[in-house]
């Protein structure tokens, strides 16, 4: 039986993942990648750790797969996207910090140039103007004099997560079309670099990565780095990965993939509406199987959410006890509104920040908990909603993946305030990395067609609303109040931070 090793590069984690022609995960290896907050809105990553733990999660999985005498057709990779860094020409070897999807310090930049190039970002690249953008995030880099001298002279190039491990792996200097999408530097029509948006920020052009179909030829994995030759068969942007490993392949579908952040994908075909207010419009993937677009709804704090939980407040000791709080929560009306890196879509408010209303004396721990979860479970219904008003469509059934996926409480809830059922895919966990072997697997003729591929899918758990009609209604009006208060937050530490 064939199998394709995954290379899934997360937030937090980088983890090799082996999947069988059967839909098997038949082995894995994870490992931890570090998240360097230095003050204020910073956000940064080290994209040699990145590199390493990679490379070790993927040998050791394919050492497993060499030692068992299991067929390893090829490799794959998906990312987490708009995280940038400068890496040299030759050598791919990273000459400056990555700079994380999560960091804010280009609020201001966005603020100051907001009236004269929203609209026209909007209009060319399908996305609203914010700060997680790869452009602004090298338009801070370039500042060290050093790196723009480079620059310049054509000895850097830039790029984000799947271009440097590509690099690394191949030596091959490349980005998917899904990744490019998401750069917030791409002419959405065109499928080339908005040069005049580059040339405005000093950025040149050359620095960027040529762009590739997502099942594109990406090279071969050097054996001096990885121990093994193996074909790279697909490179996609996680979220578009998750869309594809959903079975979300008709106009209409949608999903929720629940990481760092929460991130709705809703499948457009090859279409382009003419409005998507407050949301953003990307690529879902170019490959032999088609071209679809998707309209993109994200909050960027949910799992990070209960990290903060855990790990600041020390509220539950562990995410094994998430549950059991959120049981225990007796009602009490109290309301968190957990924007702990400000608002995305559809608020696009950098200047929010988390708030809670109602707590009083006896407001408990588990109190905190239950509210918290409800809040990243009102997030998904807020973006759902507004998805359904730029697409007239309503949401018939809501298909959910990733880690806090596992939560029973989150899904029962979010169910209930959207008033339709949702359902937790099989392997909740590995959706992202089974759409990326997927999209792999069809191009080396592992599988026939994407439907082929995706008969291994299957639900584990269906979650059907039983929350009273004036209730639901009565809990998002007091929530819509609530982030009215959040909005336009201004306390002590300002907007936004410089680098």
């Amino acid at each position: 039986m064939k199998h394709i090793a995954v290379l899934d590069e997360g937030t937090t984690s980088t983890r090799a993942v082996l999947i069988a022609a059967n839909g098997d995960v038949v082995a894995e290896k994870n490992y931890k990648v570090d998240v360097y907050t230095p003050g204020g809105t910073r956000v940064e990553q080290d994209a040699k750790q990145i590199v390493e733990r990679s490379v070790t999660a993927l040998r050791e999985v394919l050492d497993q797969a060499h030692a068992q005498g299991l067929d390893v057709d090829c490799v794959a990779i998906t990312n987490q996207r708009t995280n940038t860094t400068i890496m040299d020409r030759e050598t791919g070897e990273p000459v400056s910090i990555m700079i994380g999807w999560q960091d804010g310090r280009a609020m201001g930049r966005v603020e100051e140039l907001h009236d004269d190039w929203a609209r026209r970002f909007v209009d060319t690249v399908g996305m609203n103007l914010a700060a997680a953008n790869v452009a602004l995030h090298l338009e801070i880099l370039l500042k060290d004099p050093v790196l723009r001298r480079r620059a310049e002279a054509g000895e850097l190039v830039a790029g984000t997560a799947d271009a440097v491990l590509l690099k690394a792996l191949t030596g091959k200097l490349a980005t998917s079309t899904s990744n490019a999408s998401a750069y917030g530097a791409l002419d959405f029509r065109k499928e080339t670099w908005w040069t005049e948006w580059l040339d405005f920020l000093g950025v040149p052009v050359g620095m960027l990565p040529p762009i590739l179909a997502d099942d594109a030829d990406y090279g071969v994995t050097r054996a001096d780095v990885l121990g093994y030759e193996l074909p790279i068969a697909a490179v996609m942007a996680d979220q578009q990965a998750a869309l594809f490993g959903h079975g979300a392949f008709a106009p209409g579908s949608v999903k929720c993939t629940h990481g760092t952040g929460s991130f709705i994908d809703f499948n457009v075909a090859d279409g382009i509406p003419a409005e998507h207010e407050g949301l953003d419009l990307r690529i879902g993937w170019r490959s032999r199987s088609g071209k679809v677009n998707c309209i993109e709804g994200a909050t960027w704090v949910s799992g990070s959410a209960i990290e903060w939980l855990i790990e600041d407040m020390k509220l539950i000791p562990d995410v094994s006890q998430l549950e059991a709080a959120c049981r225990a929560a007796r009602p009490s009306g109290l309301i968190v509104v957990p924007a702990l890196a400000g608002f995305a879509s559809p608020y696009w408010d950098a200047a929010a920040r988390g708030t809670a209303f109602g707590f009083h004396r006896h407001t408990s721990a588990a109190d905190m908990v239950e509210a918290t979860v409800t809040g990243v479970a009102h997030t998904v219904v807020d973006l759902l909603e507004a998805i359904a008003e730029v697409s007239g469509t309503t949401t018939t059934a809501l298909a959910v993946d990733g880690g806090l996926a596992r939560s029973d409480y989150l899904q029962q809830m979010t169910a209930d305030l959207l008033g339709v059922p949702v359902e937790r895919t099989k392997n909740a966990g590995y959706v992202t990395a089974m759409g990326t072997a997927w999209i792999a697997g069809i191009a080396r003729g592992i599988w026939a067609s994407k439907e082929e591929a995706a008969a291994s899918r299957g639900i584990e758990a269906r979650f059907e609303p039983v929350m009273s009609a004036a209730e639901r209604t009565a809990r998002r009006d007091a929530w819509k109040d609530a982030v009215g208060r959040s909005l336009k937050w201004r306390g002590r530490e300002g907007v936004g931070d410089e680098a």
